[in-house]
C-alpha cells in the first residue's frame, strides 16, 4: 500500500474508533443546570437566570437526543420555561408566558452561569455587540451581513475593528502591524490554507460564502496555545446551525449570486444539512465598465451533512470547493495576467460529550490545491518580463481537541494536529530592466529564475492548557505548545511555546485581563519564495506578545474598552515588497521589487473602544482610536513597515427601524508610509544626455491621510413565498482619492529627450452595490 494511503487509512481508524466509542448516560433525576452546562460545552451557547432555573430542579424525562435544541426545549417543559434567540447566537432560558420583544434586551434581568470554560480569559478578542459576561463573544451573523463591505463578504467586518490595517481592496489585513500571512484562518474548527479568491490578485474575497457563516470570532493577540503556527491573530469562522424548516437563500448583487439551502431531517432532527453556491460576478461588471479590464471570474460551493450518532456523538462530513479562472490587464497595455485557481477541502467531524465533565473534537481533512499563473510585463524603457508559475499542494490532518472540566473552579484542555503535507513548485520568469532603473534597490540588468522542487513531509503539534479560578474574581490560564516540521531544512524544526493569560474581575462590570507568550510561525510548505528565486525553507519566525486590557460598563450601558499591547519580532524570515506601487498584477516583474532582511522588529499600540447599544431603538455604534507603531530593525537603522498607521479612529453605527436596517462605518488614519523615485539628466562628452535615476530612502515619506465613509441601507418585504431583503450600499461615499502608490513612466519628446513622469494611483474609489436577497 502506497505511504499517503496507509497515512489516510491510519487516520480513518482513528477518526472511527472516536466516533464510535460513544457513552450512553441518562440524564432523567441529574440537575438540570448540568444538563444546560453539558449543552453549553458544545457550540451552543446557553444564557439562563438562576431565579428561573432554581438549584433543586432536575431533568424528569429522559431526551431522545440530549444534544440538540429541540431536546433542552422538552427538558425545560416542565418548570414552563422555554429557549428564545439571544444575542450573536446564544439561546435565553425565558418563562414560556413571556415573549422579548429583541434578542439581548434586558441584559440586568438575564445571566449566563458561571461556566469556567465559557470565561473568556484571552485579551484582544473584539466584539461589536455587547452580551453577558461569560457569553462566547464574536462578530454574528446578523450584524457582518448589515455593516456594508466591498465584495460582499463578511470577513471584511474585522476591519472595523482596532488593530487591523487595511487599504480597501484586500480582504487580507495587516494584524497590529504583523505582514497579512500572520492570521490563523478557520472554518468550522478546520484550518483553511489558502481562503481567498483572486489570491495573487490582491485577494478581493474569501472563499467561504457569508450567508453560511454563524459568525466570526476575531483574535488579535494574545489567543491560547490550541491556536498555533501563525503569529498575529486568529479568524476563526462558525458555521451556521441548519433550521428546523428548511430554508432557501437566493441572493444577487453586483458582486455576486448566491444560493444557500438547509433544514434537518431524521426522527428527532436528529440530522441536518446546508449546501450553498456562490458565483462572483466582477467579470460581467468589467464587461459593463470596461471589457479592456478582463475577465476576472470566481466560484465556489460548500456541502455539509451532520447526524447525531448518539445521545453523545455528532458527526459531520463537509465540502469546500472554489474556482478561479482570471484574466487581467492594465489599461495601457503594460501588463497582462492570467491564472487559474482550484481549492478543494474535505472533512470529516466528530463531536462527543463523553460525560458531563469530558468531551472531544476530532477533525479529519484533506486539502487539495491547484495553482496556476502566467503574465507579461513590457514598460517601455523601462522593463519588459514574463511569468510562467504552476504550483499544487496537498495535505492530510487530523486535529483532536479535548476538554475536561475536572470540578467548578478547574478545567483541562489538550490536542494535536498530524499533518502529512506535499508540494510541487514549476516556476519560470525572467526580468530584463533598462538603464538607469537596474541601478536601484538591488536591481539588476538581466533576472532569470527557474525553480523546480518537490517539498514533503509532515509538520506535528501538542498542546496542554489549564485554566483555574484562583478565587471567584480571579481566573489564570496557562498552557504550553510543541510544533514540529520535518520537510524543512532549517535549522531550528520545532519550537515551544508558553503562553500565560489572566483574568480579574472588579466588581460586576469592570474587567482586567492579561496576556503574554511566545508566539511562532513556521513556513508553511506551499509559501516557498519561488517568485523571487527563493528555494529553500528558512527557520519559523517568532514574536512575543504582551498585552493588557481594561474593560468597564458604564451605568449608561457603554461599554468602554483600553488595550495596550507590545509585539517584539524575532528571527524573521526575508520578504518582498514593491516601493512604489503594491497593486501591480505581477509583482516580482517590476523595477521597484525590493528585498528586506531584518531579523527584528517592534509593534506597540494603545487601542481604545467605546460600544453603545439601545435596545428600545434597536441602535448599536462604536468608535475606537488607535496609536501604533512597526519598525523594522534594519542594518542601516530602523524602518517603518509600508502600512504603518500611527493614529486611526474607526466608528460606526447600525439601526434597526421598523422593516428598515441602515448602517454606515468610517476611517480616518495616517497616510501609510511612501518611497519616491526620481531622475537627472546629465550631458555626456559626446553631448547626448542620459538618465540617472535615484530613489528616497524607503518609507521615509508618507502619503496624504487617509478618510473614507461606506453606507448601507436596506428593507424588508412581504412577498408571496417568503420574505425578500433589498438593499444598497456605497463604498467611499464621497469619492474620497486615498492615494496608495506611483506609477512611472518614461515619456520621450519630439527632440528624443527623455523624462520621468508620475501618476498617483489611489485606494477604492466610489463604489455603488445594489442587490437583494430572497428568502423562503
Amino acid at each position: 500500500m502506497p505511504r499517503r494511503a496507509r497515512f489516510c487509512a491510519s487516520l480513518l481508524v482513528l477518526f472511527l474508533a472516536h466516533a464510535g466509542l460513544t457513552a450512553e448516560p441518562a440524564w432523567q433525576g441529574k440537575l438540570l443546570r448540568d444538563y444546560i452546562a453539558s449543552i453549553s460545552s458544545q457550540d451552543l451557547t446557553i444564557i439562563y437566570s438562576s431565579d428561573l432555573v432554581l438549584q433543586e430542579y432536575t431533568v424528569t424525562v429522559e431526551p431522545d437526543n440530549p444534544n440538540t435544541v429541540a431536546a433542552l426545549r422538552e427538558v425545560l417543559s416542565p418548570y414552563n420555561l422555554t429557549l428564545q434567540d439571544g444575542p450573536g447566537d446564544s439561546l435565553l432560558v425565558v418563562l414560556a408566558e413571556i415573549a422579548i420583544a429583541e434578542p439581548g434586551e434586558g441584559p440586568e434581568a438575564v445571566t449566563q452561569a458561571p461556566a469556567l470554560p465559557e470565561i473568556i480569559v484571552t485579551s484582544s478578542l473584539y466584539k461589536l455587540r455587547y452580551e453577558p459576561a461569560g457569553s462566547h463573544s464574536f462578530l454574528n451573523r446578523e450584524l457582518t451581513t448589515k455593516l456594508p463591505d466591498v465584495g460582499d463578504d463578511a470577513v471584511r467586518s474585522i476591519d472595523r475593528l482596532p488593530g487591523s490595517a487595511n487599504g480597501g481592496v484586500s480582504t487580507r489585513s495587516h494584524i497590529r502591524g504583523g505582514i497579512d500571512n500572520e492570521q490563523l484562518f478557520l472554518f468550522d474548527g478546520l484550518r483553511l490554507y489558502e481562503p481567498y479568491h483572486l489570491k495573487d490578485f490582491h485577494a478581493l474575497s474569501t472563499i467561504v460564502d457569508q450567508s453560511a457563516i454563524a459568525g466570526i470570532d476575531f483574535y488579535s493577540a494574545g489567543y491560547q496555545v490550541r491556536h498555533g503556527d501563525r503569529m498575529s491573530g486568529v479568524v476563526d469562522i462558525s458555521l451556521r446551525d441548519p433550521t428546523v424548516e428548511t430554508t432557501t437563500e437566493l441572493g444577487l448583487s453586483f458582486f455576486s449570486a448566491s444560493a444557500l439551502s438547509m433544514g434537518r431531517f431524521g426522527g428527532s432532527n436528529r440530522g441536518d444539512w446546508l449546501v450553498s453556491a456562490r458565483r462572483g460576478n466582477l467579470d460581467l461588471v468589467a464587461d459593463v465598465v470596461n471589457s479592456d479590464y478582463g475577465t476576472p471570474r470566481y466560484q465556489d460551493g460548500f456541502m455539509h451533512v451532520g447526524w447525531e450518532l448518539s445521545e453523545r456523538t455528532y458527526i459531520s462530513a463537509n465540502a469546500l470547493l472554489s474556482y478561479d479562472k482570471i484574466s487581467v490587464r492594465e489599461l495601457d497595455g503594460s501588463e497582462d495576467a492570467s491564472a487559474k485557481y482550484r481549492n478543494r477541502v474535505a472533512w470529516l467531524k466528530a463531536v462527543t460529550n463523553w460525560n458531563s465533565a469530558v468531551s472531544s473534537t476530532t477533525i479529519l481533512s484533506a486539502t487539495k490545491i491547484d495553482n496556476a499563473r502566467f503574465g507579461q510585463v513590457d514598460i517601455p524603457d523601462m522593463a519588459f518580463g514574463n511569468v510562467d508559475d504552476q504550483r499544487d499542494f496537498v495535505s492530510l490532518v487530523l486535529t483532536q481537541d479535548w476538554q475536561f472540566n475536572a470540578m467548578d473552579n478547574w478545567s483541562i484542555s489538550s490536542g494535536f494536529d498530524i499533518k502529512r503535507l506535499e508540494a510541487n513548485y514549476s516556476y519560470d520568469s525572467s526580468l530584463d530592466i533598462l538603464p538607469p532603473f537596474d541601478q536601484i534597490f538591488d536591481n539588476q540588468p538581466a533576472r532569470v529564475h527557474n525553480v523546480r522542487t518537490s517539498p514533503a513531509g509532515a509538520q506535528y503539534a501538542v498542546y496542554v492548557e489549564s485554566r483555574w479560578r484562583l478565587f471567584d474574581n480571579l481566573i489564570f490560564d496557562a498552557g504550553i505548545r510543541w510544533d514540529q516540521q520535518t520537510y524543512t531544512t532549517a535549522n531550528d524544526d520545532s519550537q515551544l511555546s508558553p503562553r500565560f493569560n489572566l483574568l480579574y474581575q472588579f466588581g460586576e462590570r469592570t474587567e482586567f485581563r492579561l496576556g503574554f507568550g511566545e508566539y511562532y510561525q513556521a513556513q508553511e510548505i506551499n509559501e516557498l519564495q519561488v517568485q523571487d528565486g527563493v528555494a529553500y525553507f528558512f527557520p519559523a519566525q517568532r514574536a512575543k506578545h504582551f498585552v493588557a486590557s481594561v474593560s468597564h460598563m458604564l451605568t449608561s450601558g457603554i461599554d468602554v474598552r483600553l488595550e495596550f499591547y507590545d509585539k517584539k519580532y524575532r528571527s524573521l524570515m526575508p520578504r518582498y515588497e514593491n516601493a512604489f506601487d503594491p497593486l501591480v498584477l505581477i509583482p516580482e516583474l517590476h523595477i521597484d521589487r525590493v528585498r528586506i532582511d531584518t531579523n527584528g522588529a517592534v509593534s506597540r499600540g494603545a487601542e481604545l473602544m467605546l460600544t453603545g447599544e439601545n435596545t428600545a431603538e434597536s441602535l448599536l455604534w462604536w468608535l475606537s482610536y488607535s496609536w501604533a507603531e512597526i519598525i523594522d530593525s534594519l542594518p542601516g537603522g530602523d524602518v517603518k513597515r509600508s502600512w504603518d498607521q500611527s493614529h486611526t479612529v474607526k466608528a460606526g453605527v447600525n439601526w434597526d427601524w421598523k422593516r428598515w436596517n441602515f448602517s454606515a462605518a468610517g476611517s480616518v488614519h495616517t497616510g501609510w508610509p511612501r518611497t519616491d523615485l526620481s531622475v537627472e539628466t546629465i550631458n555626456n562628452p559626446d553631448g547626448s544626455t542620459s538618465l540617472v535615476a535615484s530613489t528616497t530612502e524607503r518609507n521615509a515619506l508618507r502619503h496624504s491621510v487617509f478618510h473614507s465613509i461606506d453606507i448601507r441601507a436596506s428593507r424588508k418585504f412581504d412577498v408571496a413565498i417568503g420574505e425578500l431583503t433589498g438593499f444598497i450600499e456605497i463604498t467611499n461615499l464621497y469619492d474620497r482619492e486615498n492615494p496608495c502608490c506611483t506609477k512611472y513612466r518614461v515619456e520621450t519628446d519630439v527632440s528624443g529627450n527623455q523624462s520621468l513622469s508620475k501618476n498617483q494611483g489611489n485606494w477604492l474609489p466610489i463604489i455603488p452595490s445594489l442587490g437583494v436577497i430572497w428568502q423562503f
